[in-house]
């Protein structure tokens, strides 16, 4: 390589590291590196270490910086309302990031953040990384990986929908179970659902499928009749508080 083609090189990922944006794909990377290390723990049945802990809240503190950093973006020149902000998803995985940050460690609640973060570190790296290093748009590694996330992009989201329902029922079983502190964290987390349930499709169609499943389910014949209504009970709470909720919404916050 000419010492000039080199120079410029250098140059290229000197700018790219002092951006934000860099910051950003760095905060995903260290979201990948915690989830990694932390399911090693779990792996290894030693989540109880101060090893584990450190990784599991790493985790979250890095998810907690990428979004920080889009939302100042977002917003650094405009003054966004209550509602605006209430429906902004990079403000409800922030809430919740700090939720599981304080909150005891549960490796259930990885999982969605690290998809999220390993489709973004893709993304990145085909758009600015590799260009940096002097792979262009056309390059076999990078349309390898548009072809990657162009194919399962939408299938990858709706794992992540799953996941969050799935973790959805573990909390509520400990809320029944009266674990310390779970009513609050089901509260807050079953907000969040309602908002994801509202705003993403794939969350409309995980939840249309869990139902029909479980009406399968409940329908048998061995299925005791308290089982049942109990069942019918909790949807009809869940439709009420759906369109109390929606009809206070303005119909001008609607829109994304």
């Amino acid at each position: 390589m000419a010492p000039s083609t080199a120079a410029s090189s250098q140059k290229r990922l000197l700018d790219m590291v002092k951006t934000l944006q860099f910051s950003w794909f760095a905060g995903h990377v260290l979201v990948l590196l915690g989830v990694l290390f932390y399911l090693i723990s779990t792996i290894k049945f030693s989540t109880n270490t101060a090893w584990a802990r450190f990784w599991y809240r790493e985790s979250f503190f890095s998810v907690i910086i990428t979004y920080s950093i889009v939302l100042f973006r977002t917003y650094k020149s405009s003054s966004p309302t209550t509602t605006t902000l209430l429906r902004d998803d990079n403000v409800q995985y922030l809430a919740i990031a700090l939720l599981w940050l304080f909150s005891r460690p549960l490796l259930i609640t990885l999982p969605s953040f690290a998809i999220y973060s390993f489709f973004h570190v893709l993304t990145y790296s085909r758009s600015v990384l590799l260009p940096a290093l002097g792979h262009g748009a056309s390059s076999p590694l990078s349309t390898r990986i548009q072809s990657f996330v162009d194919t399962n992009n939408d299938k990858f989201t709706s794992v992540v929908a799953n996941l969050e329902l799935l973790l959805l029922a573990r909390l509520a079983v400990n809320a029944i179970t009266f674990q310390k502190g779970s009513w609050v964290t089901v509260l807050i987390y079953g907000a969040f659902m309602h908002f994801r349930y509202e705003q993403s499709v794939f969350t409309k169609f995980a939840v249309r499928n869990w139902e029909v499943r479980i009406d399968g389910l409940v329908a048998h014949p061995s299925v005791p009749a308290p089982v049942r209504l109990g069942w019918i009970r909790l949807k009809q709470i869940v439709a009420s508080l759906s369109s109390t909720r929606t009809a206070s919404v303005p119909t001008g916050a609607k829109a994304r």
